[in-house]
């Protein structure tokens, strides 16, 4: 990938996405809920059987996919896994994912790639990032989005929103941000979450992470209203300093029905509809 190459145009709204189960696909199949699109976790899907990865390739062609790797480890040490990267390259030639998305972390040793931990924001780590993050995107044929990660410790060199427009910048990746982590590192590190967003390339971010979609639509005048919710409020701040952007509907405590998350997917189409043309 050329950093050096014209950001593509931010395209019209994605819609609303949701991260598919293997359990999910046959009445995904079968029945075509009203979703958008629907992302795809590389680890739970490298060893499938030919039969899940034909239902896969069945599956998009109804809707886009994007594929989210946890094991890159971009900003760990050792070199990257080569192996790995073959193996992501396989399932993303046969999925043609419209975006893939990796953690801006490192893992926590050689064999747990997987593990999430913060990174110093610092010139030298953003030199370190650089490389590896164009290898990826070399093998896979595609700009990587970069999501942010949770992060408590203070006094960093460079700003957050800073190190992660840089990376993005200088790579020529694209950005992630999961509004759950935004907020946390915003409490723990006391810093403004809207001027975060304001200080992003608005063009270079071309997806959010949503931990679930509490608020529903207005209540009528007469209903109590609902009490404010921080994430929806920043998630609702971030439409309006960044545009349309793809948004994925998530729980990562609890292993929801598919039904669940389809009510959730509808909440947030309702709850953003004076935000976006949904």
């Amino acid at each position: 990938m050329n950093a050096d190459a014209p950001t593509p145009p931010q395209e019209p709204f994605p819609g609303f996405g949701l991260r598919l189960r293997r359990e999910y696909i046959p009445y995904v199949l079968e029945s075509h809920p009203d979703v958008d699109w629907f992302e795809v976790t590389a680890e739970g899907f490298l060893e499938q059987d030919a039969d899940t990865l034909s239902a896969l390739e069945r599956l998009r062609g109804d809707y886009p996919l994007v594929l989210h790797s946890l094991s890159l480890a971009l900003g760990s040490p050792w070199p990257l896994d080569r192996e790995y990267l073959r193996r992501l390259a396989r399932l993303a030639e046969r999925l043609r994912p419209e975006r893939i998305s990796g953690h801006l972390c490192w893992g926590g040793s050689e064999d747990r790639r997987d593990s999430l931990f913060p990174l110093p924001h610092s010139r030298e780590m953003i030199d370190h990032l650089v490389p590896r993050i164009q290898q990826v995107q070399e093998t896979l044929g595609q700009a990587l989005l970069l999501e942010n990660v949770p992060a408590e410790a203070d006094g960093q060199e460079i700003p957050e929103a800073q190190f992660i427009s840089e990376v993005a910048e200088r790579s020529g990746s694209l950005i992630l941000i999961d509004i759950e982590n935004l907020l946390g590192s915003s409490v723990h590190q006391g810093f403004d979450p809207a001027n975060y967003l304001a200080r992003l390339p608005a063009q270079r971010v071309r997806e959010i992470h949503l931990l679930g979609a509490t608020a529903l639509c207005e209540p009528a005048e007469e209903a109590t209203p609902l009490p404010p919710d921080p994430v929806w409020e920043l998630y609702l701040l971030a439409l309006e300093r960044l545009g349309p952007v793809a948004t994925l509907i998530e729980r990562i405590d609890t292993i929801p029905s598919l039904e669940e998350m389809l009510n959730e997917v509808a909440r947030a189409r309702c709850g953003a509809s004076r935000h976006l043309a949904v």
